[in-house]
Parts: C-alpha cells; sequence; structure tokens
C-alpha cells in the first residue's frame, strides 16, 4: 500500500527561476517583433502590387522602395525564426529543469 501524502504537507515544487522568465520573455518579443515586421512589409508589398501605396517620396523608385519591402519581410522572416530558436532552447531549458527537480 502506497500512502500519499496530504495535499497540505506536500512539499512545493521549486518556483521557476527569474533568468529562465526573462530568457522566455526575450523569446516572445524577438518572436513578436520579427512577425510585425515580416506583416507591415508584405502588406506594403501588396499595397504597391494593388496600386494602393502612397506614391514615393521625390527621387525615390518604385523599385526601391519594393526592394525596401522585400528586405523588411525578409529581415522579419529572419528575426521571427530566432524567436522560434529561443523559443525553443527555452522549452529545453524548462523541460531538462523539470527532469532535474526532486518529486
Amino acid at each position: 500500500m502506497s500512502q500519499e501524502i496530504p495535499a497540505i504537507n506536500r512539499p512545493r515544487p521549486p518556483g521557476v527561476r527569474v533568468q529562465d522568465r526573462v530568457l522566455d520573455a526575450v523569446a516572445l518579443l524577438t518572436l513578436a517583433t520579427g512577425v510585425l515586421i515580416f506583416a507591415v512589409g508584405r502588406v506594403q508589398l501588396n499595397a504597391i502590387a494593388e496600386n494602393a501605396y502612397q506614391p514615393p517620396p521625390h527621387g525615390v523608385t518604385w523599385v526601391s522602395r519594393a526592394e525596401h519591402h522585400d528586405a523588411q519581410t525578409k529581415w522579419g522572416a529572419l528575426i521571427a525564426c530566432a524567436g522560434l530558436i529561443l523559443s525553443a532552447g527555452a522549452a529545453i531549458k524548462h523541460a531538462s529543469s523539470n527532469r532535474r527537480s526532486p518529486k
């Protein structure tokens, strides 16, 4: 017969460290920033394609404006991927710390 410890007397699991929460926040902000930059670039490229984009300033060509937004989408995708990598690293770190903690 196994005897269970009443809920009142059970030891509390160790809390999550501040460093882990900071890593979570950085991963979330990096991912969200990348997605936002990518989305803005895509919306602007669609506006150019649909001829709904406001004319660029004097001396700026349509091609350079399109290249600007194309680069914006590429950088947004790269930043979002970095956020995903940070998120995966944070998840692995959380999982490994849960295995090490005594139960």
